[in-house]
């Protein structure tokens, strides 16, 4: 890990999120005489949340996933490291994926940093208050994890702050034992809601996790560990079970599916569907990318109309999705090059990169709707790292391979196909047939850059070779070639810095 990891702990506690983090000057912090009360947990776990921000705030992170068949890029420019990824090119030294490498494992080290010493206020704190500073560093870690295990793979497992230059690669058992283990003491350490402190409670939702967000992590997780890579089909039953759970106590923890038509649009920041989310507040004074998401307005959006072009949906996918409101709220529909709607208004063929735009994080206060002009390049769109849609999804599929197909997989994935505006899915399908119908309904309901990526499913499925022999004629030609069966391309690079600094980490 690179050398200022080294002062992650202090810098987390100058990170800000929302108006969950205010910057104040704390003045010198040391590890071995922080955490000495309960306004000092605070301190740090406040901070951590600016860590994760920085993660999930652009588009850098997520273009490791761009191998999947839903998202593509332009090959030209600053965009094309994201190309890379897409087509199965990305080597070590590519300069936009050491963003997650390095905010996950920051955020692991300010959380190993709480965990191996909130008791130190003992004295000063109620057992509560312990227990909540705890319990969001334990998920807040295996959330880092989580995500960097899935990416690279095999990578240093650190439980301390300090750093080893000398670190092995860890097996992903492993990694995956301590993920497990974290989400477990989280599960009992935070609380069902954050009513009580105003912090982490805004617009009647949870800013900071919750019981219930740990037991849909762990969910995740358990979903994942039944596949590749280590197909421990045994998970299929304990991720049903923990998604149940949430699902049974939604009223408890806030939780719901919101209206397809308003999911994406600014009023929803604050949403009962967010499970687990970034937040970001662009009207806090001090300038700090953490409170900035630069994934809205601008990254997505059409060139022709003065954005970015981060990335935009692969043509076969667009073309598969099933018609009806979340393709509408998803997509772009209609572009307005240069901004004038009075004089021209074309659809995506007739755009410069004759691709459709993703929609979903558009909408922001910085957004014209009128003439979709951008009055500034950051906005406050919450990033939804976990939505209870994919908790409904997760039961689904995980109900299915654990006990066979019954009514109660049917109604949780059918909840979700009735507010995208589709019909029941049908009746009698095998356990095959039917895990199948829920990994494509995942790819339509988190298509495009969303922490629950469609790269991930295909992943976990071995389905990423295949999924990529739909491309379309006109896309970018594949120049590595992924495969199912001995998981070529399956895995990231390892950063080439962190490999020059520790050559147990080379590839």
């Amino acid at each position: 890990m690179k050398k200022y990891l080294l002062v992650t702990g202090i810098l987390a506690l100058l990170s800000s999120c929302s108006s969950l983090l205010e910057e104040e000057p704390k003045g010198s912090l040391l590890t071995n005489t922080f955490y000495s009360s309960a306004s000092e947990l605070d301190m740090a776990t406040t901070g951590l949340y600016g860590l994760v921000n920085l993660a999930f705030n652009q588009t850098a992170g997520f273009s490791t996933t761009f191998g999947a068949d839903d998202m593509t890029a332009s090959r030209n420019g600053n965009k094309t490291p994201f190309s890379d990824f897409d087509t199965f090119q990305a080597g070590s030294s590519n300069d936009r994926m050491p963003i997650w490498w390095i905010n996950f494992y920051s955020t692991i080290k300010s959380c190993n940093a709480l965990v191996l010493n909130y008791r130190n206020a003992s004295n000063n704190a109620t057992a509560t208050q312990l227990n909540n500073a705890a319990g969001q560093a334990y998920f807040l870690r295996a959330l880092s994890y989580f995500f960097l295990t899935r990416v690279w793979g095999e990578i240093p497992l650190s439980t301390d702050y300090t750093i080893d230059y000398q670190a092995k690669k860890a097996n992903v058992e492993d990694i995956y034992a301590l993920i497990v283990s974290d989400l477990q003491n989280a599960e009992q350490m935070l609380p069902d809601t954050w009513k009580g402190d105003s912090k982490r409670f805004q617009n009647s939702i949870n800013i900071a996790p919750t019981s219930g967000s740990a037991k849909a992590l762990l969910a995740n997780v358990y979903l994942t560990m039944a596949g590749w890579p280590l197909k421990q089909t045994d998970k299929y039953a304990l991720a049903a079970a923990k998604a149940k759970e949430v699902i049974d106590s939604k009223a408890k923890y806030g939780y719901a599916l919101v209206d397809i038509n308003v999911l994406w649009k600014r009023e929803s920041n604050y949403s009962s569907e967010t499970v687990f989310g970034c937040f970001f507040n662009t009207n806090i004074s001090e300038f700090t990318f953490s409170n900035y998401n630069m994934i809205c307005p601008n990254a997505y959006g059409s060139v022709d109309e003065g954005a970015w072009g981060d990335g935009f949906g692969e043509l076969d996918f667009y073309n598969k999705f099933p018609a009806g409101p979340r393709k509408e709220a998803t997509y772009q529909r209609d572009y307005y090059p240069g901004n004038e709607p009075d004089s021209l208004v074309v659809d995506y063929t007739k755009t410069t990169d004759k691709h459709p735009c993703f929609h979903k994080y558009t909408d922001d206060a910085a957004f014209d709707p009128l003439t979709h002009k951008t009055s500034n390049w950051i906005g406050n769109h919450t990033v939804h790292i976990i939505r209870y849609a994919e908790v409904l999804l997760t039961y689904a599929e995980a109900k299915a391979m654990a006990d066979g197909v019954d009514a109660s997989a049917y109604d949780a994935i059918n909840q979700v196909r009735k507010r995208a505006g589709l019909k029941d899915l049908t009746e009698g399908l095998s356990q095959t047939a039917f895990r199948d119908s829920v990994v494509a309904e995942r790819g339509w309901e988190f298509a495009g850059c969303e922490p629950a990526a469609r790269w991930f499913d295909l992943q976990r499925t071995e389905t990423v070779a295949k999924a990529n022999s739909y491309r379309n004629v006109s896309e970018q030609t594949l120049i590595g070639k992924p495969d199912d069966g001995t998981h070529a391309f399956y895995w990231a690079p390892i950063p080439i810095y962190d490999q020059l600094l520790n050559k147990n980490l080379g590839n």
